[in-house]
């Protein structure tokens, strides 16, 4: 999703109210839109064209975004979303926020889990286009191998958030015991 899309309402969709930045330790400047109805979109990259004055990060966000990076346990499961996808993408973000932090699973395994078994593809798709990472934790997917795969804000930033996380790595590879795959 590109600031454009953010910008242009759909009918369905509640209007920009919002953008701000939010300062995360060791990972940088996010960037995050949101709408009455919730969270529209967080972003690794300055954001362009977002039609709204920029504010402060409502605490909705900010506070749960700052357990996140001080190293505790959060699964966002009170952060509100308005998001918008294809049925198969809100099944694979639906899906990716049930993986607890610290633990991995392989595109492949998000498949199975939401019974497309051979949508893995699909599934990184998905997972690219995801707009508010971070909170749909896209990180935690890795290839079939263990590798880490790809990242929307660079695999640099993947291995950081997984190490937050407390997941360990050896040569760039999950080491065993944290993946459960499906």
């Amino acid at each position: 999703m590109t600031a454009e899309d953010i910008t242009a309402d759909e009918p369905d969709q509640a209007p920009v109210t919002g953008w701000g930045t939010f300062e995360a330790k060791g990972l940088g400047t996010l960037w995050l839109v949101w709408s009455a109805s919730g969270l529209r979109q967080l972003s690794f990259k300055r954001l362009q064209g977002v039609q709204a004055e920029e504010t402060a990060v409502p605490a909705v966000y900010a506070e749960p975004l700052t357990r996140y990076f001080d190293g505790e346990s959060e699964d966002f499961a009170e952060v509100p979303l308005d998001l918008r996808g294809t049925d198969f993408q809100l099944r694979v973000w639906n899906a990716l926020r049930a993986i607890p932090w610290g633990d991995v699973r392989t595109y492949g395994g998000v498949a199975r889990e939401i019974h497309s078994p051979r949508a893995m593809r699909a599934v990184g798709q998905a997972n690219h286009v995801n707009p508010v990472p971070v909170i749909v934790p896209c990180h935690r997917v890795v290839e079939a191998g263990h590798h880490l795969g790809g990242y929307g804000g660079g695999i640099e930033r993947k291995q950081l958030l997984l190490e937050l996380e407390g997941v360990r790595f050896h040569e760039g590879v999950v080491q065993p015991g944290q993946m459960e795959l499906f």
